[in-house]
């Protein structure tokens, strides 16, 4: 039997298992969906029972397929998504989503707070952990008042497969109670009256944490002495999965967002609204990050609204018989508010330049196109900070897609590699877990030991050309789709 790496990935509409050897081969995969919903505007949530169901059912199904002993096992999700639970472990309340906005006035005053004292600040956003939890104690004081725990979705399955929640300090710092580091920041802890024992601990990213109880292990299909190794932030544990372990190369992620990330071996400074940056997961590297809230949950709700009885694939299809500038339909992807490179929270989704000659073909190009031209805008915002950028590593859902990263290549002129592996997030998942298990002396020996390249697409001058006047196009389109409710 042989010995491998389970690397999970929870996702904002589903979680993923991938089994990997030591040569980062993949030998099983596995996936389940779910829906959060999304009652009004500015909020999203779900159960987190729907969440661990779904989590542990791939686990099972990705174990029974590889015929493989786990010897470790690392987590990786989004930022703020969390839970609260009771002194018995009993979800208070649904996970709230990390674009969950609702919190905006408790954001506000946990960073008034924050900004009266000496030393560098720290904005606390709407969608951090923090800030939701005060929302809740306002509105549900009740139910609040018996909170043991906040736990973020990672630190909430390590707390399930072992006993003693764990994060990493990329996950922690979304909870708005940290300021960089491997420790919570006591003004702000209180200041929003969060106890320092309510949350996981921290632990650098690749760092052993312990082994899984008898009882999960029968319960997830896994060996009682299978390590639990720190994860990351998805977008970091993808772009190592995407082979990121030196500057120069952007991994490009389109899922449910649109998330670009970039390394230097210098800390970012003063960078503009729309870029964030920060210590990256492996030891000497920083990142440089921007993204767009919504962009294959974009082309779902297209699909579920104007094309139910075609898959995204059926549409991919269709639209690649259009011609390049999609008839001059013009589209926003920006269905939740623009980030990078312009933030404007007033932004929403529209299409322009309708005609009744127009097919359903030509929208949907027209979408696919305007996520490619939101792709050209955060490259070149990028590059104009001083970083340069040779090559695309793409992962995610649109790296399946041949028309997807052929435009991706035009509309950008840089070269677009698609991984071996394109769910990046379980494969750099587990390489955190093959370092943290010690077959690898550092992360770095480990993303290249593990990683393998695929298919490259390069740019073809003449759609180059072509898909200038419909990019130009977009940019005078963005204006007009910010709304005041």
């Amino acid at each position: 039997m042989k010995t491998a790496y389970l690397g999970i990935d929870i996702g904002g509409s589903g979680a993923k298992a991938g089994i990997y050897d030591l040569h980062g081969n993949l030998l099983a995969a596995a996936q389940r969906s779910y829906k959060p919903d999304a009652p009004s505007e500015g909020r999203a949530e779900i159960a987190i029972s729907i969440i661990e169901t779904a989590v542990r059912d791939a686990v099972q199904d990705a174990v029974a397929k590889s015929g493989t002993s786990i010897r470790a096992l690392s987590i990786v999700s989004q930022g703020q998504t969390f839970v609260s639970l009771d002194a018995a472990g009993k979800a208070l309340h649904p996970a709230l989503l990390w674009y969950d906005s609702r919190a905006g006035r408790q954001a506000e005053a946990l960073t008034l707070a924050r900004a009266a004292r000496p030393g560098p600040h720290h904005e606390i956003q709407a969608i951090s952990s923090a800030a939701k939890i005060l929302w809740l104690r306002e509105h549900h004081p009740e139910s609040m008042s018996r909170a043991h725990r906040h736990l973020l979705l990672p630190d909430y399955m390590t707390f399930r497969l072992m006993g003693r929640a764990v994060t990493d300090p990329h996950t922690a710092a979304s909870t708005g109670l940290t300021t960089g580091g491997e420790s919570y920041d006591a003004d702000t802890l209180a200041a929003a009256n969060i106890p320092r024992d309510s949350l996981a601990d921290i632990l650098p990213p690749g760092y052993a944490a312990g082994t899984v109880t008898p009882a999960a292990a029968t319960q997830w299909g896994l060996s009682p002495d299978t390590l639990v190794v720190a994860g990351t932030n998805d977008q970091y544990a993808g772009a190592m999965g995407a082979g990121l372990y030196r500057p120069g190369l952007l991994s490009v992620a389109t899922g449910t967002c649109l998330a670009l990330v970039t390394l230097t071996p210098q800390k970012p400074e003063s960078l503009p609204k729309g870029l964030w940056g920060g210590d990256f997961p492996i030891p000497g590297f920083y990142f440089v990050l921007a993204y767009s809230k919504t962009a294959g949950v974009a082309l779902e709700w297209f699909q579920r609204n104007l094309a139910p009885d075609r898959s995204l694939q059926e549409l991919d299809a269709e639209a690649a018989g259009v011609p390049i500038g999609s008839h001059g339909v013009v589209a926003c992807p920006h269905f939740d508010g623009q980030v990078s490179p312009s933030p404007n929270a007033a932004v929403r989704g529209l299409f322009g330049g309708l005609s009744l000659h127009h097919t359903r073909a030509d929208l949907f190009r027209s979408l696919v196109e305007s996520l490619a031209f939101s792709l050209r805008d955060n490259v070149e915002h990028i590059r104009a900070q001083g970083y340069d950028l040779e090559q695309i590593r793409a992962i995610g859902g649109a790296a399946k897609s041949d028309f997807w990263l052929q435009m991706q290549a035009d509309v950008t002129g840089l070269a677009v590699q698609r991984p071996r592996i394109t769910e990046a997030a379980t494969l750099g998942a587990a390489m955190l877990a093959a370092k943290g298990a010690g077959d690898f002396a550092s992360l770095s020996s480990s993303v290249e030991g593990l990683y393998k390249p695929g298919h490259t697409f390069t740019p073809i001058p003449d759609h180059t050309r072509q898909y200038e006047d419909p990019y130009q196009r977009y940019r005078s389109f963005l204006p007009k789709a910010a709304f005041t409710p």
